[in-house]
């Protein structure tokens, strides 16, 4: 068995349990620089206004739900979307830099008009086969993989059932979804991430995982960004 396999195998549950694990995904609220369009990777940009209105939404949506965990990535946009949730649940944030979103290295800071210009090969490869590229001065997926796989198998270790909130970033997002539906990284493009948005990933009665809703935004009426002009 591979490395990889083995890992992912890993992910599987292997205790029957009347209760059923969930897995709510949320991306972080709009931040400073989602509003000028740049790349942002790992830099520590904060949510801009709207962004922490979103933020208070998220926590309107989980109010009627009993949340075992609440997980968050360091960087200040996603935990500042995590907080408002932790104080009305009164859950500890913890944080895990296995959720960082992927370092974008030299990209960061830039426009994707820029990127196109000065690493048109680069870019288009990002596009079209993003399980190739490795980011300059940056990560690749398969970086990103094996700390949100590592993640993953901690996770699913420690929770054997109940609702798990994950505060994250939009290709943390992409990669976590992918890992638990066992699927590979040329599919990376496949789903939408909307700032705020909450999706779910649910273990059902084989022990697999499923998704069981993508890029929802209902919570966000008044205050919704669309992310289709942002440097993703």
């Amino acid at each position: 068995m591979t490395k990889a396999n083995y890992v992912l195998s890993s992910l599987v549950v292997r205790r029957s349990s009347v209760f059923m694990l969930k897995l709510f995904l949320v991306r972080h609220g709009e931040s400073a620089w989602n509003v000028k369009h740049l790349y942002t990777g790992q830099q520590d940009v904060p949510l801009s206004a709207l962004g922490e209105l979103q933020a208070q939404r998220v926590a309107e949506k989980f109010a009627a739900f009993d949340v075992a965990a609440l997980y968050a990535s360091p960087l200040k946009r996603a935990q500042d979307t995590a907080k408002p949730t932790a104080h009305s649940k009164n859950l500890s944030l913890r944080l895990d830099a296995r959720l960082a979103e992927i370092h974008h290295g030299a990209w960061e800071g830039n426009p994707a008009a820029v990127i196109q210009e000065q690493y048109a090969n680069e870019y288009a490869a990002w596009r079209t086969q993003p399980h190739r590229v490795k980011m300059p001065d940056g990560e690749s997926l398969e970086d990103v993989s094996l700390r949100v796989q590592d993640f993953l198998q901690d996770l699913v270790a420690e929770h054997q059932d109940g609702n798990v909130l994950i505060v994250t970033h939009d290709a943390v997002l992409r990669v976590i979804v992918l890992k638990m539906l066992l699927m590979g990284l040329e599919f990376f493009w496949r789903w939408r991430f909307d700032n705020a948005s909450v999706s779910i990933i649910e273990r059902v009665a084989n022990h697999h995982f499923r998704l069981a809703s993508l890029n929802d935004c209902q919570h966000l009426e008044g205050v919704y960004t669309n992310c289709d002009a942002q440097a993703l």
